[in-house]
């Protein structure tokens, strides 16, 4: 298990394993329903997914679901996904979904995620991921982060719009003055 610190050590981030299929479609259903009772987005909503999609995305090789376990109770998931084999995207990886439950929601559970995800990658030269435009909070959390809002906005319907977030990992180093005396 991948232990993230801080929060005084009471998250923890643990692979779900196929068998744990199901316990994760509730958490994600719950997670999610009341954004999809406020967005109605019947073809994008995390809440809609079915069981079998769920599970075919804990056994996909291109990427990691993990349990967010807060003092010891499973209180949502995150998923990260990378493209192999393909150069334009090499070590690039996306933050798709991430959840918490609502009664855990607003307690710093998922900045911590994040921050502790940044470590458990560090070859990652380039984070991904997309949020409802709408729910500030969340493109707070994920600014507060380090992401910065790009590409174009994607309507998804007249109460929803999705916006891309990037958050750049290479640390470039800069010369002042390069001059050379001859």
């Amino acid at each position: 298990m991948k232990e993230v610190h801080g929060m005084n050590d009471l998250i923890k981030l643990k692979l779900v394993t196929e068998d744990e299929a199901e316990c994760l479609h509730r958490l994600q259903v719950e997670a999610f329903m009341p954004l999809y009772e406020k967005y109605q987005d019947d073809d994008t909503s995390p809440a809609k997914e079915s069981l079998k999609r769920v599970t075919e995305k804990i056994i996909e090789e291109n990427s990691d679901f993990y349990f967010i376990v807060f003092h010891g109770e499973k209180v949502g998931g995150v998923r990260v996904r990378w493209h192999q084999g393909k150069k334009v995207h090499e070590n690039v990886n996306w933050i798709s979904p991430i959840f918490i439950i609502p009664k855990f929601q607003n307690k710093g559970i998922a900045s911590t995620v994040i921050e502790q995800l940044f470590g458990f990658y560090p070859n990652t030269i380039e984070w991904r991921l997309d949020t409802i435009k709408q729910e500030t909070g969340n493109c707070h959390l994920y600014e507060k982060c380090g992401f910065v809002r790009v590409g174009e906005d994607i309507v998804v319907n007249e109460k929803m719009t999705l916006v891309g977030y990037v958050k750049n990992c290479i640390n470039v180093r800069r010369f002042d003055s390069c001059l050379f005396a001859i």
